[in-house]
C-alpha cells in the first residue's frame, strides 16, 4: 500500500495487478468433453443434446465473462495511471510541507527583526499554504473521480452479470447447465458483482478471481 505522507490520506486504492489477475481469470477457457466414441443409442443422443445446450450456455458465459474481463482491464488502467497522479501530488505535497516549515521558521526569526522582512516571509509562508491547500484540493478530487470510477465499474459489472436485471441472479441462473463447469470462477455471477466496493475481510472474503478483486480495491 502507497504510503501518502505528503497528502495524509489514499486518493487511489487498489492493486491493479490483482485487477488484471482477476481478468485473467476470467477469460480462463473451459471445454466440454465430446460424448465417448462409438456410443449410440437413445442415451447417446440425449448425452449430445444436453452436450449441445451446455455450449450453448457456456458460449453466452464466455461472452459475458470476457466483457466482464474488459471492464477489469480498463479499471486496472484507471487505477494505474490515478494512482501515478496521486503520486505526483503527493511528491509535491512533501515538498511544499518541507517548505512551509522553513518558512515558518523564517516568519519566527523575521519576527525579532519586524519590518520588510517579517512581511516578506510572512507572505512567503502564506504563499506555500495556498499552494499546499490546491494540492490537497486536487488529491481530494482524484480521490473524488477515482470512487465515482470504481462505482460506475460495479455499475457496469452488476448490470453485465445480471442480464441487465436489477438483482443479481445466482450462478445457476447466470449460467444454467454449465455451473460445474464454471466452478473455478468462485461464484462470479453473483459474488463479484456485487463485492466491488465492500472492503475485503479475511474471515468472509470470497474465494478465487472475486477475492482478487475485493484485495484489488482496496478498503471502502
Amino acid at each position: 500500500m502507497a504510503d501518502y505522507r505528503g497528502l495524509g490520506f489514499d486518493p487511489a486504492p487498489g492493486d491493479a495487478g490483482a485487477v488484471a489477475a482477476a481478468s485473467a481469470r476470467c477469460r480462463h477457457l473451459v471445454e466440454l468433453p465430446a460424448p465417448p466414441a462409438g456410443w449410440e443409442g437413445a442415451a447417446a443422443d440425449a448425452f449430445a443434446a444436453r452436450l449441445a445446450g451446455l455450449r450453448d450456455d457456456l458460449e453466452t458465459a464466455r461472452r459475458t465473462l470476457g466483457t466482464a474481463a474488459g471492464t477489469l482491464d480498463d479499471w486496472a488502467g484507471t487505477v494505474l495511471a490515478n494512482q501515478r497522479r496521486a503520486e505526483e501530488l503527493d511528491r509535491r505535497a512533501r515538498s511544499l510541507r518541507g517548505a512551509a516549515e522553513d518558512a515558518d521558521n523564517d516568519v519566527v526569526q523575521a519576527s525579532f527583526r519586524g519590518g520588510p522582512d517579517h512581511v516578506a516571509a510572512t507572505a512567503r509562508l502564506e504563499e506555500l499554504r495556498r499552494e499546499l491547500d490546491g494540492v490537497l484540493a486536487a488529491a481530494r478530487d482524484l480521490e473524488a473521480d477515482h470512487r465515482s470510477a470504481a462505482r460506475r465499474v460495479a455499475d457496469r459489472l452488476r448490470h453485465l452479470l445480471s442480464g441487465g436485471t436489477e438483482a443479481v441472479p445466482s450462478r445457476d441462473e447466470l449460467f444454467g447447465g454449465v455451473v460445474q463447469a464454471l466452478t473455478s470462477y468462485s461464484a462470479l455471477g453473483s459474488q463479484l458483482s456485487g463485492v466491488l466496493l465492500t472492503p475485503a475481510r479475511a474471515s468472509s472474503a470470497p474465494p478465487g478471481a472475486a477475492a482478487a478483486f475485493v484485495s484489488a480495491l482496496g478498503d471502502r
